[in-house]
């Protein structure tokens, strides 16, 4: 780490305590109102058949949120949020360039090995100019994102907390900088009022990625068919200086607003250090992210694409290619979707470092959902993923699986 990366570093942890012990002392005063304390949170279990093999996973988050108004109108506050995952995909938390780094691996304060940990604490203020928050949180690109519909919450065709398959390796929310420490701001909603009323912008910057070493952000036994992790491309290399902005657009068109259209888009940059032999072959990583959501009365259809250079040095090559699409039609407490997800990192198959980088991927699911009183929700989705890769990756594969998710939010 550079002197001057190890500074910021330092001074974000050292504005997170500041600013937590802020709150505590801003907490009291007879200048501030009533104080807002708020618990949410939401437990999911997926369990299907995966080519004649039964298989479960189960996922909780919690999320604890605690703010105070005071009388001059700004809002502090601050969140801690908790995960339990016993398995968390393998090609999610280790799709490494082309999917968040810090999804699993160094994911937060929690044994690496563990099925629980803290994943996010931060702090905010919020007043008439917008919100700035500090602290361990989703970068703006991530929660501004916008992909094809669904009604699960747990299994899909992109960016899913359950793959049973194990193969689906398609990720169009540009979440790189994952929950790694991050300054977010975002100006007031609907600042621009009139047409661009329902319009949301904001800014992440990440100092500093966790290391990649060992399996934390490469792909599932390696970006090469070598064995010992030691030895695996991309080893030695971390990211830098994540800077990442967002904007996201919503208004109902027509007389009676029938129609939502809602419009994301991102863009994320990070700078890549790198100590190994194969330095040469890397580069600055760039990802961009589209999607488009179109609602009339209880349909939703839409999509989203994401393209990034996986940060790899090729002139004539894109690294990474993504795209979803879906439609959803929900009526009183049924829901019906049905989606389709593609990824193509073909590109890398010619990179004179390892063919290992070659993958093909696509995956479709149908499925239907009933939500119960109290936030219950029970569902049954067939899915089918095919991939292809390289023969010391196993090859071309494909599998069929039947999965039913039941879940609550509170």
């Amino acid at each position: 780490m550079t002197g001057i990366n190890r500074y910021i570093s330092k001074w974000l942890a050292a504005g997170v305590s500041a600013a937590a012990l802020s709150l505590c002392a801003l907490a009291a005063p007879a200048a501030a109102q009533d104080g807002d304390v708020n618990l949410s949170g939401d437990v999911t279990n997926v369990t299907g058949v995966v080519d004649g093999d039964l298989k479960s996973d189960t996922n909780a988050r919690v999320r604890l949120n605690a703010s105070r108004l005071l009388d001059n109108g700004l809002e502090i506050g601050g969140e801690l949020e908790a995960r339990l995952d016993g398995e968390i995909p393998r090609q999610y938390w280790a799709g490494g360039r082309y999917s968040s780094l810090t999804a699993g691996g160094a994911r937060g304060v929690g044994p690496l090995s563990g099925d629980a940990w803290l994943q996010g604490a931060n702090v905010y203020a919020r007043g008439g100019l917008g919100t700035v928050s500090v602290g361990r949180d989703n970068g703006i690109a991530s929660q501004l994102a916008v992909t094809s519909p669904t009604i699960f919450s747990a299994i899909g065709v992109n960016d899913w907390k359950t793959d049973l398959t194990g193969m689906n390796d398609v990720h169009t929310i540009n979440d790189f900088s994952g929950y790694a420490t991050k300054m977010t701001y975002m100006p007031p909603a609907n600042f621009l009022g009139g047409v661009l009323g329902g319009l949301q912008l904001g800014v992440s910057y990440t100092p500093r990625m966790v290391d990649c070493k060992d399996d934390l952000c490469a792909p599932y036994n390696g970006y090469s068919p070598l064995i010992d992790p030691e030895t695996r491309l991309g080893a030695n290399s971390s990211w830098k200086d994540v800077m990442e902005t967002a904007v996201y657009y919503e208004r109902g068109v027509g007389e009676k607003r029938d129609l939502r259209v809602g419009v994301g888009a991102s863009y994320v940059q990070a700078q890549e250090d790198v100590d190994n032999t194969l330095s040469s072959a890397f580069d600055d990583y760039e990802a961009y992210s589209l999607g488009v959501n179109l609602g009339y009365r209880g349909f939703t259809l839409g999509g989203s694409v994401k393209n990034t250079n996986a940060a790899f040095k090729q002139e004539d090559e894109d690294g990474y290619l993504a795209f979803d699409a879906g439609l959803t039609y929900e009526t009183g407490p049924w829901g019906f979707m049905v989606g389709y997800g593609a990824s193509d990192a073909e590109r890398d198959a010619a990179s004179p470092i390892s063919p290992a980088f070659y993958r093909q991927t696509q995956s479709a699911q149908a499925g239907v959902s009933y939500v119960f009183d109290q936030g219950v929700t029970l569902g049954a989705a067939a899915q089918f993923v095919e991939s292809d890769k390289p023969a010391q990756l196993g090859g071309e594969e494909n599998a069929a699986a039947v999965v039913f998710e039941s879940g609550f939010k509170f």
